[in-house]
């Protein structure tokens, strides 16, 4: 028995003596010269004239558009810059092994989540500096580093890179896996003739067979403005169709998505405002930033998912919000 014991320890000492990990030096030699600098924000070039940024900061330097949902910032270079290769992240595997690329650093790691729309981005078990450049074994980039080990897909950088405003999609619902099933999580009663509920199961998105958030998150967030889509879904295992137009998202990403984005209201963590759209019902209702929200619908909430679930459930044609300011309480109606 101990010379069994000897011979397994001696073969795992073997094995990891013997392993190595893949070289990215070549590509970090090709694609260190994507990253630039404007002003103190750091870039990745994505062409001969355009370069891309994460910044939760704004930057002082002139920038040509801003993507709030993801903290991106579109920059132009006269100068002729070194663009990185940007590759589908459809064709990316779990466990693949990916680099993320930094001036002065090369970190190795293996692909180890896929990201589900906005809400939840794409990571890799291993160091991704904010503006990193996250490269595949050759030397393509699957995306940008934001830190904590994420990345925003190339899928996403595309889509901002050849837009010419910042629209994603929204059909007032959001999704979650159940099993092998991706069904309705939430459902945001503000949005104009809402008809999915709770519990719906998605089979089919314009005719794509659903299989995962992130598939059922993206073929909406991808469709253009008024756009119809045909939603195929379960619901007490009666197969429904229906045709819903796309509207736009107020919520999600960086931003809160509690659903009162959609009238105008925007919240922190810790569920305080931060921003009134103009002209929107939060602007008219008397509510100021920094108004801290402690109820709905006489219930008490502390994070964003507790809006989502107290909305997702009302049948009432408004609701009551609970704020405080300082050491005053008072409640505000949203009407349905």
């Amino acid at each position: 028995m101990r010379f069994i014991f000897a011979l397994v320890f001696a073969i795992n000492v073997l094995f990891s003596a013997s392993f190595v990990y893949p070289n990215f030096k070549q590509c970090y030699n090709k694609e260190v010269k994507s990253i630039v600098y404007f002003g103190d924000t750091k870039a990745v070039a994505v062409s001969k004239h355009y370069a891309v940024a994460y910044s939760k900061i704004k930057p002082k330097y002139p920038y040509v558009k801003h993507d709030p949902f993801l903290s991106l910032y579109l920059f132009y270079s006269k100068k002729i810059l070194h663009p990185i290769k940007l590759k589908n992240t459809d064709k990316l595997s779990l466990g693949e092994w990916l680099a993320s690329i930094d001036e002065d650093s090369l970190y190795v790691g293996n692909f180890a989540k896929r990201g589900e729309g906005l809400n939840i981005y794409f990571e890799q078990n291993g160091k991704t500096p904010p503006n990193s450049i996250i490269s595949c074994l050759c030397c393509q980039a699957y995306g940008i580093g934001i830190g904590g080990g994420k990345f925003i897909s190339s899928k996403f950088l595309n889509k901002f890179l050849n837009s010419k405003e910042v629209f994603y999609g929204d059909i007032g619902v959001r999704f979650a896996k159940l099993g092998r099933k991706v069904v309705v999580s939430a459902v945001n009663p503000l949005f104009k003739n809402q008809q999915l509920k709770v519990g719906d199961i998605i089979k089919k998105i314009n005719a794509n067979k659903i299989k995962s958030v992130e598939n059922a998150q993206n073929l909406i967030l991808f469709q253009k403005r008024n756009q119809s889509v045909k939603v195929e879904f379960l619901r007490k295992n009666a197969l429904h169709s229906i045709k819903i137009k796309v509207q736009k998202r107020y919520g999600g990403g960086e931003l809160s998505d509690s659903f009162l984005e959609t009238r105008g209201l925007f919240l922190d963590k810790f569920l305080k405002i931060t921003k009134i759209t103009k002209d929107s019902y939060g602007a008219k209702s008397g509510l100021h930033i920094g108004d801290k929200l402690l109820q709905v619908d006489r219930k008490s909430v502390t994070i964003t998912q507790d809006i989502r679930r107290i909305f997702s459930k009302t049948k009432k044609k408004e609701i009551n919000l609970l704020f405080q300011r300082g050491e005053f309480q008072f409640f505000v109606k949203v009407s349905l």
